[in-house]
């Protein structure tokens, strides 16, 4: 090989190197900074049909990552653009093919990460809005309580008691009871309160 030919393959390899280096993002700034929102995220989109245990088990290139949540995309998940966008530069700097095989439990991550920011705390009662309602509990919560907040693999919400105890209700969504998981780094204060409006008219 002449030299003018070596002089070409290392800059094409010093190119290469350059590229995967931008392409491939930090993993621990990415888990810090995503942490909350990832997990989320995951619990919302993801563990509606598969546990997080199957989830965390992979280890997938940022490429198969990208395929993985088209084909849940198309098989009926409810994840936007956005959302699809940060799980996969979450899952594919937390979970690449050489992440070790036992990632420190998520809460870990959480634990270091900044939280999630939630709207400002308003002075007065937040005031739930039934129309927006509708539409955060089609994309969040339709998948286990059912359309028409009916019932299928969480309880019927229409007619619910827990309906005439607002704080019940909001601590619920958002701390989790049972096996109904946490919502609070995906759902913000308003989003629960319009929900909880739109459910008082059914």
């Amino acid at each position: 090989m002449n030299r003018s030919r070596v002089i070409v393959v290392q800059i094409g390899l010093l190119v290469f190197s350059a590229v995967m280096a931008f392409s491939q993002e930090d993993p621990e700034s990415v888990s810090a900074m995503l942490g909350p929102r990832g997990e989320g995220l995951i619990i919302a989109r993801c563990a509606v049909c598969h546990s997080a245990d199957l989830i965390t088990q992979q280890r997938l290139s940022r490429t198969r990552w990208e395929a993985t949540i088209e084909k849940m995309k198309h098989w009926g998940a409810e994840i936007s653009d956005q959302e699809a966008d940060l799980l996969i530069r979450y899952l594919s700097a937390r979970y690449h093919p050489n992440a070790p095989a036992n990632v420190p439990p998520l809460s870990h991550e959480i634990g270091k990460s900044e939280p999630l920011k939630q709207e400002p705390q308003a002075q007065r009662p937040v005031i739930g809005v039934a129309a927006r309602g509708a539409g955060v509990f089609e994309h969040n919560c339709q998948a286990c309580h059912g359309g028409g907040a009916m019932g299928g693999m969480g309880p019927r919400l229409a007619k619910n008691p827990i309906l005439k105890l607002d704080v019940l209700f909001r601590e619920t969504v958002l701390y989790g009871r049972g096996p109904m998981p946490a919502w609070s780094s995906v759902l913000s204060e308003q989003d629960i309160a319009d929900v909880h409006e739109w459910l008082l008219t059914r």
